[in-house]
Order: C-alpha cells, then structure tokens, then sequence
C-alpha cells in the first residue's frame, strides 16, 4: 500500500511539474497489451487531417466504435496527447478512433467541426471485418471536443455534408463541455468571428432525436462551467431525449478527463460512470461473433 501510495503521489507530482503538457506524463504510464494503435490515417490533404485508430487485442469486442473529440480551446492539442483515452476504451473492447482537427488561426469555425464530421465519415474504410462496422457510433468529447460532438449532433448540415448517417451515431458522452457557447468569452470570440445567431450554441439547436447521452462536470470547473452541462441537460430533457448526468465535487476541468488514465481513475468517478453508462445502454453486452 505504502508503494502505491508512493507512486500516485510521484504521479500527481510529475503532472503538476508538467502542468504544459500533462497528458504526455499520462501517456508513459499507460499500461500496453489491450490495444494494437495505427497511426496517422488520412481522412484529407492537410497535415491535421489524421486520425489514430485503436484497435482491441481482445477477441471480446464490442459492435460500437468510440470516437473521441479531445478539447484544448480550438486552438491547440493533438491526438498523441491522448494515448491513454485510447487505451482506456479499447480495454472495454471498443475499436476507438480519435482524430487530429485543423485549428486556429489557420482555420476558424466551422472548419474544425467539419474536420471531425469528415473524420467521422472516413473512418469505417479502414476497419478490415465486418464487425465492428462503422454503423453503431458513441460520439465522446471533451472541453471543446464536448462542444464539437454536440453540435454535430444538434445541427446535422456537417453530417448532411459529409455522408455521415446521423442515425448511426448510437450515444453521447460529453466532458466538461461549453455547450451555451458565451461568443463574447476572449478564447472563443476570435475563433467564432463569423458567427451570427445561434448557428454555434448546441443548447439552442438541440432537438428530439439527438441519442441518449451522458454529461459530466465537474463542480470546480472555472473554465467551462457546470452550468453548461446543467442548460444541456435541461433542454435535452425538455425535449424528451434520454440523458444522465454526473457531477463531480471538489473536481475541475481537465480532471474528469484525466481520470481516465488507468493509473488516475481514483480522481474521479467517470470511468466507472462510463462504464455504467455503457453497460445501463446495452453497449457492453454486444459481442463481435469470432470470423
């Protein structure tokens, strides 16, 4: 007990040395062996549009195929950096995707909502069996992938213009997501400075046949409030859409995603809410019938 507590306490240490970059120190102690990962698969002509695809060891697999929308303000992150959400999905047995998007300044929005829809159309050519097939899709997303993944749910155009069957994606998983976009905020307005109205507020564009969905936040969270989650919730509801929602105490922003890590899932309790989610929603007793 003594040397696990020790290494938690050197991880969390580590992590707040490396306060730039932390998921990297989550990536090096994320266990191997669940997963096979193929790199940097193409889905356009620009050096961004790439996408990882993490492919379960286990002949216990799941139909469902998990892509994963990462956030970091439109304007920064990678899908290295996020080896270990990866690995934490296909533990569970699903084939995960989780892809690269362009970012400001090179681009502002929509290109970076239709970078993930093309993703999300490109992806099914590349799995080799027939199960899973690319028709069963949970959409996860965090901070700005949260914002993303919403509201490619809430204004289907980007599907519409990328081939992508709405009906497909089969659940929602959003993390610490700024869903009441607030335009006039200084590391949004730059990004959205072609916006007029509502066309980038998934609250306002929600509708009745958005999937069942799951939102956590945490309640420290100062950079995209939980009030955020609790006006999505609330709107879903009023439409009759299926949701749960979890949040966490004395938990900020980038915590529930960090949590995920194999060796942080103590932090919080979304893994296992996931799980729940997962399970509660019949993903988890779907099996890939062995070839």
């Amino acid at each position: 007990m003594r040397i696990l507590s020790f290494v938690v306490l050197t991880l969390i240490l580590a992590l707040a040395l490396a306060a730039c970059q932390p998921t990297r120190v989550l990536n090096t102690v994320t266990p191997s062996g669940s997963y096979d990962r193929v790199k940097d698969i193409a889905y356009g002509a620009d050096a961004r549009q790439k996408f990882d695809l993490y492919l379960p060891t286990s002949t216990d697999q799941r139909p469902a195929v998990v892509v994963f929308v990462y956030g970091g303000a439109w304007d920064q992150g990678s899908k290295d950096q996020f080896e270990f959400v990866g690995q934490a999905f296909a533990r569970l047995g699903y084939t995960t995707v989780i892809p690269n998007y362009r970012l400001y300044p090179d681009v502002e929005f929509p290109a970076f909502i239709d970078d993930v829809a093309s993703a999300i159309s490109a992806f099914p050519e590349h799995l080799h069996e027939d199960c899973p097939s690319g028709r069963e899709i949970i959409l996860v997303g965090h901070s700005a992938g949260a914002h993303t993944a919403a509201l490619l749910l809430a204004d289907t155009q980007y599907f519409e213009r990328h081939r992508v069957n709405p009906s497909h994606i089969k659940a929602f998983i959003g993390m610490s997501g700024p869903y009441d976009l607030p335009l006039e905020h200084e590391r949004v307005k730059e990004k959205f400075s072609q916006v007029e109205g509502d066309e980038a507020n998934p609250v306002a564009l929600a509708h009745g046949d958005m999937p069942v969905t799951l939102l956590i936040h945490g309640e420290s969270d100062t950079i995209a409030k939980p009030e955020h989650s609790e006006k999505f919730q609330a709107r879903l509801e009023a439409l009759g859409v299926q949701v749960t929602s979890h949040y966490y105490r004395r938990t900020r922003h980038a915590d529930v995603v960090a949590s995920l890590a194999s060796p942080l899932r103590f932090w919080t309790p979304a893994y296992d809410d996931i799980q729940t989610f997962l399970v509660q929603e019949g993903f988890a007793s779907q099996r890939c019938e062995p070839l």
